[in-house]
């Protein structure tokens, strides 16, 4: 039988199991064991951690030779499947305990770790500093070679006086839920600006100091963290969405509706208007696509062979499409097999876009209808068909 997965707490205010800071710990707790995850609090205040002096030996050895509490606790913070860093709020900032702690973790701070595990920021204050000690307690995480889910932040002066108590509690039962479901999928989060800059911050330092950085340039050697920033993340860009020949085709229809006096930009009302010159007499969607073969355009439909299919929602449910070939366009009514472009859309949508009364740009940028398939080919439709 595996042992169950464990969430380490590393709490920082020196009240022990007393403070504010150990009751949002405990909020928290109730929801993580009730998934099945073990959960330790360690009190920082009791055990022994030496100040860092900035020997640097850690840099350039690998390891602290300082003999103490750290490494023990360093270790349990490590292994964890999830890590908490929780800490009130002491003169604007963490705890000198904390701090302590943070300190001496530089070695860690060097050496990106790809374990990539869920962590949670903790802080209360008696109104000031919370949130901004959150986002250095969510940032340094990374350090343990974890990434943040969120942060659990109060306001309490007593012992228990949180300001919006239950609003405390919701929001810890659900941080609890998402740092366990994070666990258990290996769910990311998607890369930042802090992970893009702590890389090519780092990355720089240690390069460039690689003579004294011994220890540290080899861990990023050995890991490949030099081979770019997706390594370090361990994520990568997505293929294009669109063809590019959209962004092209795009601001050619622009300039198009700009020449006609259609869109001017930096004037919305105008962007959402189409082209009412020629408003279709037809007054359903059915009727009006029946009619599309009789606007058709043969001379932009050389060497074009193309299948568009309507799928029309709403106040008309139906499905047709018109096939271009040979400069030659035809309506079919039904499904076709492989169409090169499907146009989901509701009737009253485009009725609008046909007779003008909204541009079928706008429409389609603020999704007013979809599109599956090659959308070069939808931005043709107007030149086509006239409209």
């Amino acid at each position: 039988m595996s042992k169950p997965k464990k969430a380490v707490a590393i709490n920082g205010s020196p009240h022990a199991g007393l403070g504010n800071t150990s009751q949002m710990l405990a909020m928290l707790r109730r929801h993580v064991e009730k998934e099945g995850f073990e959960f330790e609090e360690i009190f920082l205040s009791q055990h022994k951690i030496v100040y860092c002096i900035g020997c640097a030996v850690c840099i350039e050895k690998g390891s602290c030779w300082i003999k103490d509490d750290y490494k023990s606790l360093s270790r349990k913070v490590l292994e964890a499947h999830a890590i908490i860093l929780a800490s009130p709020v002491y003169f604007f900032n963490v705890t000198a305990q904390m701090k302590t702690f943070l300190d001496r973790s530089l070695t860690y701070g060097h050496k990106p770790r790809r374990t990539w595990k869920p962590g949670l920021a903790v802080s209360v204050s008696a109104g000031s500093g919370e949130t901004s000690v959150a986002e250095y307690l969510k940032y340094v995480i990374r350090t343990f070679g974890a990434f943040p889910v969120g942060a659990l932040t109060a306001i309490a002066v007593g012992p228990g006086e949180f300001v919006g108590k239950e609003a405390v509690e919701t929001r810890a039962a659900d941080l609890a839920r998402d740092l366990v479901k994070a666990v258990e999928e290996g769910r990311r989060y998607p890369a930042t600006d802090l992970d893009l800059r702590f890389w090519q911050f780092m990355g720089y330092l240690v390069s460039e100091n690689r003579e004294f950085m011994k220890s540290d340039y080899e861990h990023w050697q050995k890991m490949g963290l030099y081979d770019g920033f997706e390594a370090y993340v361990g994520q990568t860009p997505a293929p294009p969405s669109m063809d590019p020949g959209v962004r092209e085709a795009w601001i050619e229809e622009m300039m198009q509706e700009q020449k006609e006096g259609v869109f001017i930009p930096g004037e919305p009302e105008a962007a959402m208007k189409s082209d009412a010159s020629a408003i279709p007499s037809e007054t359903t969607v059915f009727e009006l696509l029946k009619s599309m073969p009789q606007r058709f355009n043969p001379r932009e439909a050389e060497g074009l062979k193309v299948t568009y299919q309507f799928e029309v929602s709403g106040d008309e449910q139906f499905t047709a499409h018109i096939r271009i070939a040979d400069q030659e366009a035809t309506f079919h009514e039904g499904a076709v097999e492989n169409p090169d472009v499907v146009i989901k859309t509701p009737a009253k949508v485009w009725l609008a876009v046909a007779r003008g009364e909204i541009s079928g740009r706008w429409a389609f940028m603020t999704r007013k209808y979809k599109i599956k398939g090659d959308i070069t080919l939808l931005m043709k439709i107007r030149s086509l068909f006239g409209g």
